[in-house]
């Protein structure tokens, strides 16, 4: 049980319950300890006087002896009625003739005491000694110490047995609240988590009946996330709505700058303001088109359909696309799939459109002739498709930034794009459960998505209902 305690302990080392019966151990353990360790000291003191006073009053009895012989004859009369292991007496004459039931010698620290040549044997704690010199010799009384021996045993078994149980119950408790506020805690940060990678809907489980610190907290947290949903939700609504009502008009106004163009003469002022009017309507209705299919994703539209396709061949269609493009700009599209069929679940049109906006970023923002890889693979069971590029990549402090909508590095703005294209990749990742990565690619930028291992082990693909859409815009 100790063992299993103790590896509760470490990993509750941090928790402020196990701290506060740690340190209320240790102030227990302090107050018993000193306790009885002055208790011990005033016994063992009371002890030692009682015996030097009867020490004194056995010395006493022995003046009355006025030569050595009178002396050898009292103290051997005493030592046979005396239990060396208990008490000893020695008597060593003016000639250095010992009598007793110990041999004694003296020396430049007091006295040595040591049994009698076939003599019973003296006690192992040591004695307490009462020299004086007596009929011209020197009397030798001591008192063993085996008593005060025993007293510090004693104590020192209350004091395990006062500490031990005390210390081990008193960490069980604090272990058992310990892993119970840590499996609140790791709840709280669980939510926390999720919260700060955009989860608004996450809410800590309510704790009826509890109304301490961490239900509190968890109590305010759930609020704000309400807020910040409610917030964020209305965001989106209102981004939703704009674009979608404006997109009907400026497609119109689009349809109506066509026609005004197409009565316009070639090469005159008037023409080449129409053709710069349309462009900008073009790419206006690119923008709400971005936002609407985004949101659409995020689920502001209708169910978006699920089903398997191979993602080798999505990749080999989508190269087949663009490789006359790479071809006219002198690029090198390098296309490396994997050896086995890649199963992903999801919309292939969706992640098509993802990939296509990725080619593209990679086509406005590398310089002529360079190369772009796409690159299939299995890794850990999870099927990963990569864009990677020579390109000027992106700074890893940026890197968060380009995933968020209408954002774009400074040094794009003069390039064509309007913040959408990795927006929609980022929403195209979620929305398939898939782990999205910008990554340095020393030099460039490399773009990983990593998608959910199928449960069916990558059975065989089917082809996607629909075909992946040209994308629409960059982010960089």
């Amino acid at each position: 049980m100790a063992p299993r305690l103790f590896r509760l302990m470490s990993r509750s080392a941090g928790s402020t319950p196990v701290r506060q019966a740690m340190g209320l151990v240790a102030v227990f353990a302090v107050v018993n300890l000193v306790t009885l360790g002055l208790a011990y000291l005033s016994l063992r003191t009371s002890a030692e006087e009682a015996m030097r006073a009867n020490l004194a009053q056995l010395m006493a009895g022995f003046e009355v002896a006025a030569s050595p012989g009178a002396a050898e004859v009292m103290v051997t009369a005493a030592a046979e009625a005396a239990d060396p292991a208990h008490r000893v007496f020695a008597y060593i004459a003016p000639d250095g003739r010992v009598t007793g039931n110990a041999d004694a010698r003296l020396t430049g620290e007091g006295v040595e005491i040591r049994p009698m040549p076939e003599g019973r044997p003296l006690g192992r704690d040591g004695y307490m000694p009462l020299i004086d010199r007596q009929a011209g010799g020197v009397l030798i009384i001591g008192e063993s110490l085996t008593p005060i021996r025993e007293l510090g045993r004693t104590f020192l078994g209350l004091l395990a047995l006062s500490l031990g149980p005390t210390v081990l119950i008193s960490l069980g408790i604090g272990a058992a609240l310990a892993a119970r506020a840590r499996a609140r805690v790791e709840r709280i940060e669980r939510a926390l988590s999720r919260l700060s990678e955009g989860a608004f809907d996450t809410r800590i489980p309510a704790e009826p009946g509890r109304a301490d610190d961490l239900a509190r907290i968890g109590a305010r947290i759930n609020r704000m996330a309400e807020a910040q949903e409610a917030a964020t939700e209305a965001l989106k609504q209102v981004s939703a709505d704009i674009a979608h009502d404006l997109k009907t008009p400026l497609q119109r106004m689009t349809v109506l700058l066509h026609d005004l163009r197409d009565g316009l003469s070639t090469g005159s002022r008037e023409a080449g303001l129409a053709d710069r009017a349309l462009a900008e309507a073009e790419g206006a209705v690119a923008v709400f088109q971005g936002l609407l299919r985004i949101a659409q994703i995020e689920g502001g539209g209708t169910r978006l359909p699920s089903v398997p396709f191979d993602l080798n061949a999505l990749a080999a269609g989508i190269a087949e696309i663009y490789g006359p493009d790479a071809e006219e700009a002198g690029r090198a599209l390098i296309l490396d799939l994997s050896a086995a069929p890649l199963t992903v679940s999801g919309d292939k049109g969706l992640v098509g459109q993802a990939l296509a906006n990725l080619i593209e970023n990679a086509f406005r923002h590398t310089p002529d002739g360079t190369a772009i890889s796409l690159r299939t693979a299995e890794e850990g069971g999870r099927p990963v498709l990569e864009v990677a590029d020579r390109g000027p990549g992106i700074p890893e402090e940026e890197r968060e930034k380009v995933l968020r909508r209408l954002y774009r590095l400074e040094r794009s703005r003069t390039t064509p794009g309007h913040g959408l294209g990795l927006a929609l990749v980022a929403a195209t990742a979620r929305h398939h459960g898939a782990e999205l990565a910008l990554l340095d690619n020393a030099p460039g930028l490399k773009v990983r998505i990593a998608f959910p291992a199928r449960r069916d082990g990558g059975a065989e693909a089917t082809r996607g209902r629909s075909s992946p859409p040209p994308a629409q815009s960059t982010n960089r």
